[in-house]
């Protein structure tokens, strides 16, 4: 009796002992599973990116830009390599690398999307695409306001030798639209003709223009190691009246890791670019309605020389303390703006971010800046019914932002973000008095001060259901003769829901709010709604039918003074793919 005393007695101090030896509030436990392992790959989602079609006459076009943090964050940490495990699975599934939709809608408006690429392969991919979309339609009072887009596309990538990767592809677009911001009314008031008396061709406006890209890039994955990449774009862009766009463009960067303290690592990187434009155009072919007593000299109007911007982007990226550090500067020399002169200028380019709550919370806060060139390309996809031979100045901007991103759940995350820009010739348009119909519009270039405050907040149930709601305030402070810059609205705000029901049917409904705008002549556009949907619905994997509806609010709405727009575009259409083994 005594020793068995003794033995649990000591059996109790042990347990006793090792229970004081753990930390307060702490345990060790685990469990070990013996049994077969089955290694199975499972068979991955098809992936869905149809062709989108949008009637920039039927709905407006928002500059909704959530969630951008203007930094480029790169993680340092390097993890240690490990061998690929060889899994003897299951056989590799069917591809479907092509598809081919087709739709009509309303207005006579055609949608057509071809696209192909190759399958599997780890050397090489390549393939094509074809698209166009257009509408055909005619507004009362205003007559037609026809406008086409169509593309094609190559492209391919290859890499050799598992150390460089390169890549190329062309490009063809040609889109048209016309300036029919003018009423039955006014043509015979002003001009003294009637809708009969003139031809499509003296306002329509068509654009043709071919892109070439390259680019080689090492895939040295060794951060101590040098890494690199350069590209090249050459495009022209060749226009009504006459106007042509060349453009060659080359940039690049090199960047090698190194230690700069004990523990931290860091990456230093060296961006460059150097843009150089060619334009031209005659100022004796103008479109319908240029008033030839206004009419200036040749050489006011012309825009025949060279233009050219080069930019060089020193900075590099470490982690300290818990802070991930991007500090660096741009150089830029304008000589875009004025080709005669060309002028130094000087950006920040310093960004802090932090991570909280177990990497749920990241703050950042940056000074950063830029130089960005108005070229003919950019000022008419911005707005379609801009003077030929527009005045071109390149845009300089200081930024200071601060962002907030919030992953609350797995499920729901939220953005916020405050933007203050200081900027020179910032981008605005007023209509032009060299034409009599009101119906053509020249860039506005003005120093501002503009604070930006936007969120956005997206919930997301795995694949069937994703809700997003966001939205902008906007404030400018200008010296202007008027209050505040036309056509940039106060605030913005959207909403959308997709919805996917047993991988069947396919629901999208987005609603937008703009708000009310300056136009010219102290005209006020009201604010603007609208409501799109989209419903597709997939017979097989290989076969899908679907309907889409813009402007289902049916407004009349105008994004440009004297450009009203149809109130209404439904489009029904199908989606086939062949599937490849």
């Amino acid at each position: 009796m005594d020793m068995k005393r003794v033995l649990l007695i000591g059996l109790v101090g042990l347990i006793g002992g090792l229970a004081y030896g753990q930390e307060e509030g702490t345990y060790n436990e685990s469990v070990l599973v013996k049994g077969s392992f089955r290694p199975v790959i499972e068979q991955a989602e098809k992936v869905n990116f149809p062709a989108a079609v949008t009637d920039t006459m039927t709905r407006f076009d928002h500059m909704f830009q959530y969630s951008i943090t203007p930094t480029r964050l790169r993680s340092v940490y390097e993890p240690s390599r490990i061998k690929a495990a060889r899994i003897l699975g299951e056989p590799a599934t069917r591809l479907y690398n092509n598809y081919l939709r087709l739709g009509l809608g309303n207005y006579w408006s055609p949608l057509a999307d071809l696209y192909w690429s190759s399958t599997r392969d780890t050397k090489k991919t390549y393939g094509f695409r074809v698209n166009h979309r257009s509408s055909w339609g005619t507004l009362p009072d205003y007559g037609k306001n026809h406008y086409g887009l169509t593309g094609v596309t190559l492209f391919g990538k290859y890499i050799v030798a598992d150390k460089l990767q390169l890549s190329s592809d062309l490009n063809y677009e040609h889109d048209h639209n016309l300036y029919y911001g003018f009423t039955d009314d006014k043509l015979q008031t002003i001009l003294g003709k009637d809708r009969d008396d003139i031809s499509v061709g003296d306002y329509k406006a068509k654009y043709n223009s071919v892109t070439w890209n390259a680019g080689v890039k090492n895939m040295q994955l060794d951060g101590y190691k040098l890494g690199y990449n350069a590209n090249v774009r050459v495009s022209d862009l060749w226009a009504s009246w006459d106007q042509n766009e060349f453009n060659l463009n080359l940039n690049g960067d090199i960047h090698y890791g190194f230690k700069m303290l004990r523990d931290v690592k860091g990456v230093a990187y060296l961006r460059a670019e150097w843009d150089a434009y060619k334009f031209s155009y005659n100022p004796d072919e103008m479109p319908l309605g240029f008033n030839t007593t206004l009419y200036p000299s040749p050489n006011v109007l012309a825009c025949d020389g060279g233009r050219n911007i080069v930019k060089l982007n020193p900075y590099v990226d470490f982690m300290y303390s818990g802070l991930l550090f991007h500090a660096g500067f741009t150089t830029g020399w304008d000589g875009f703006s004025d080709p005669s002169e060309v002028a130094f200028c000087l950006f920040p380019d310093v960004v802090v971010s932090k991570s909280l709550m177990k990497e749920a919370l990241v703050l950042s806060i940056g000074f950063t800046g830029g130089l960005d060139a108005n070229n003919w390309d950019v000022i008419r996809k911005i707005n379609p019914y801009v003077i030929p031979g527009a005045e071109q100045r390149a845009t300089h901007h200081y930024d200071i932002t601060g962002h907030a991103r919030w992953t609350i759940s797995k499920k729901l995350e939220a953005n916020a973000e405050v933007r203050y820009s200081s900027l020179r010739d910032d981008l605005t348009f007023s209509l032009s008095p060299l034409y009599q119909l009101d119906n053509v519009y020249t860039p506005l270039y003005f120093d501002n001060k503009r604070l930006t405050a936007g969120a956005d907040i997206a919930f997301v149930n795995d694949e069937m259901l994703t809700l997003r709601l966001g939205g902008h305030y906007y404030y400018n402070k200008t010296e202007l003769a008027w209050d505040k810059p036309f056509y940039r609205p106060d605030w913005d705000l959207m909403a959308s829901v997709n919805l996917n029901y047993n991988d069947k049917w396919l629901f999208f409904l987005e609603g937008q709010l703009l708000g009310k705008m300056q136009g010219d002549n102290n005209e006020e556009l009201p604010m603007r709604y609208g409501i799109n949907a989209e419903v597709e619905y997939r017979h097989n994997r290989a076969l899908s039918f679907f309907l889409k509806m813009d402007n289902l609010a049916f407004q009349r709405y105008y994004y440009w003074s004297n450009y009203p727009s149809q109130k209404g575009l439904f489009i029904i259409g199908l989606t086939y793919t062949i599937p490849h083994k």
